[in-house]
């Protein structure tokens, strides 16, 4: 599993806050996997430094399956419906909406 950093950036055109996200590719079975963490808040604001105790969203994209979902997330964090992606940028700009819901 190799980790990739994003810089926050990305999200600046939805006037988010978003303060920590990581993109991780997994190719365990010969098949690749994408995994996209997000948090809205520092990670200097984590309590103990634990990424699961912030306001976080992991999200899954699958390039077989085309399917985004959220494997896990914060109570604080919205409901987020299973859909369908035909890109990994398509799938990002869910997730980019889907933060910006949770910033409100």
């Amino acid at each position: 599993m190799s980790a990739t950093p994003e810089p926050t950036a990305r999200a600046d055109h939805l006037n988010l806050k978003l303060m920590f996200i990581q993109r991780n590719t997994s190719h365990l079975g010969g098949t690749e996997t994408v995994f996209i963490n997000t948090s809205l808040d520092a990670k200097d604001t984590w309590i103990n430094g634990i990424y699961q105790n912030s306001r976080f969203a992991q999200f899954r994209w699958g390039p077989q399956d085309l399917k985004l979902y959220v494997i896990a997330k914060s109570f604080e964090m919205p409901k987020f419906r299973k859909c369908s992606a035909k890109t990994e940028d398509a799938a990002r700009a869910k997730v980019d909406a889907y933060l910006a819901k949770a910033a409100a």
